[in-house]
C-alpha cells in the first residue's frame, strides 16, 4: 500500500509541477463570455436571436449585408441548389430583406418581396424535430408564397439530417463561426459588434459544435498525466447530484437485462452486442481513446441534467470496419466528412432535465432508460439500412 501511495503521491507532484500545460486551455477558460453571464449558451431561442439580428441587413450591428451574403455563397457552395436559382439568390439586394422570428413557429423567415425569395430556416441547438413540423413548415411556405422563390434551411450543431433531406438543405453551426470569423478578418467592425461576435464564436466552438483543438489539448494533458488525473477523479464528488452513480446502477441492470453490453469499470460509458459485432474491438488498446474500442455509447452529464451520445474511433481502423463505418456516417450525418477525423460524433438524444425531479432517483433512472430506448431505436433504423 504505501509504494501505491507513494507512487500517487510522485504523480501528483508531477502533475503539480508541469501545472503550465494548463495554461493552453486558458482561452476556453479564462475569457469573460457575456453570454456565459447571461446563461445562454444553449437556449435555442437566444440564438434564433442572434441570427436574426445578424441576417437582418439593415440592423445597428454594422456588418450591412456582410453575414447574410456570405451565409448564402456558403448555402449554394455546400449544397446541390438548381443553377437556374443560383444567380437569383447570390445577385439579390439583401437590403431588401425583414427577417422575422416565430412567423407560424418557423425559427427564422428571411423574406424580399422586391426580390420575391422567402427562406425559412428551423434551428436546433438541444433538440431535434418533432410533429413533422418541417413538412407542415414547408406547406405553410408553400401556401403563403406561392409565387416566390422557396429555400428551406435546417441548421444544427453537427449537420443532423433532417427527415425531408429532398426539400431541407443543411447548415451547421460550424459553418456561422466560419462566416463570423471571416467577417471579423476582413471587416473593420465597430468595438461593441467585434466584442460581441467574438464572445459569439466562442461559445459556438465551444458549447455548440465540438471544438476540435480544445479536444486535441485536454486529450494532451490527459495522457501526460492520466494517473495524477485519474487519482483526482476518484476522489472528489464530480457530480453533487450523483448521476455518474446512478448512471452506472442502471447501465448494470440494462446488461443484466440483455439491452447493453457493460462493465462498472466502464463508467459511463458502454456497448450493445449488435453494435459489437459491426464494430468489433481491437486486438490492442489503439483507438483514439487508446481503449479497444472503436466507438463509443456514453453519457455526458453535468449538475441535474445528462444526454446519451455515440461517437465512433478514426484511428487504427481495420478497412471492412472502416467500411462499415462510412456507411453509417451516410446514414447518420450525410455531409459529414469521412475521412480523416479523430473521432466522429454520429448521434446524439436531447438534454434529460432532472433539475425539477421530485424523486432525483426515480426519475432519473427512468430518463436513463429513455435515453437507452431512443439509442436502441436509433441502433434499429441504422441497423435496418446498412
Amino acid at each position: 500500500m504505501n509504494d501505491i501511495r507513494l507512487t500517487d503521491e510522485q504523480a501528483l507532484k508531477q502533475f503539480l509541477l508541469d501545472i503550465e500545460c494548463l495554461e493552453e486551455l486558458s482561452p476556453w477558460t479564462n475569457k469573460l463570455n457575456i453570454f456565459d453571464v447571461l446563461k445562454i449558451t444553449r437556449t435555442e431561442i437566444r440564438h434564433s436571436n442572434m441570427l436574426s439580428w445578424l441576417f437582418d441587413a439593415n440592423e445597428n450591428h454594422g456588418l450591412g449585408d456582410k453575414f447574410i451574403s456570405l451565409f448564402m455563397h456558403s448555402l449554394v457552395s455546400n449544397n446541390q441548389i438548381q443553377s437556374t436559382q443560383i444567380f437569383e439568390y447570390l445577385l439579390s439586394d439583401f437590403y431588401s430583406f425583414s427577417v422575422y422570428r416565430e412567423w407560424k413557429n418557423i425559427d427564422l423567415l428571411l423574406v424580399s418581396h422586391k426580390e420575391k425569395i422567402v427562406i425559412a430556416i428551423e434551428n436546433k441547438v438541444g433538440s431535434h424535430e418533432h410533429d413533422n413540423q418541417l413538412c407542415r413548415y414547408r406547406n405553410q411556405i408553400i401556401q403563403t408564397f406561392s409565387d416566390y422563390q422557396q429555400l428551406f434551411i435546417y441548421l444544427t450543431p453537427d449537420g443532423e439530417s433532417p427527415s425531408d433531406n429532398v426539400n431541407w438543405y443543411i447548415f451547421t453551426y460550424c459553418d456561422i463561426a466560419d462566416i463570423l470569423e471571416q467577417i471579423c478578418e476582413n471587416s473593420n467592425l465597430n468595438v461593441d459588434t467585434n466584442l460581441l461576435i467574438q464572445n459569439y464564436i466562442a461559445i459556438i466552438r465551444r458549447d455548440i459544435v465540438e471544438d476540435k483543438q480544445l479536444i486535441e489539448i485536454c486529450n494532451k494533458i490527459y495522457n501526460k498525466h492520466k494517473q495524477a488525473l485519474d487519482l483526482i477523479y476518484d476522489n472528489i464528488i464530480v457530480d453533487e447530484s450523483g448521476i455518474d452513480k446512478i448512471i452506472s446502477s442502471v447501465l448494470q441492470k440494462l446488461s443484466q437485462e440483455g439491452k447493453v453490453v457493460y462493465e462498472k469499470e466502464w463508467g459511463n460509458a458502454f456497448g450493445t452486442k449488435r453494435m459489437y459485432e459491426a464494430l468489433p474491438s481491437l486486438d490492442a488498446p489503439v483507438s483514439v481513446w487508446k481503449t479497444y474500442d472503436i466507438y463509443s455509447y456514453w453519457f455526458r452529464y453535468e449538475n441535474e441534467k445528462f444526454y446519451l451520445i455515440f461517437e465512433i474511433s478514426g484511428v487504427n481502423i481495420p478497412d471492412e470496419q472502416k467500411s462499415t463505418m462510412e456507411k453509417m456516417i451516410n446514414i447518420l450525418k450525410p455531409n459529414s466528412s469521412k475521412n480523416d477525423f479523430k473521432f466522429k460524433r454520429l448521434w446524439r438524444t436531447d438534454w434529460f432535465d432532472l433539475s425539477n425531479a421530485s424523486d432525483f432517483v426515480v426519475e432519473a433512472e427512468k430518463a436513463i432508460r429513455q435515453a437507452v430506448d431512443e439509442m436502441l431505436a436509433m441502433e434499429d433504423r441504422l441497423f435496418a439500412e446498412l
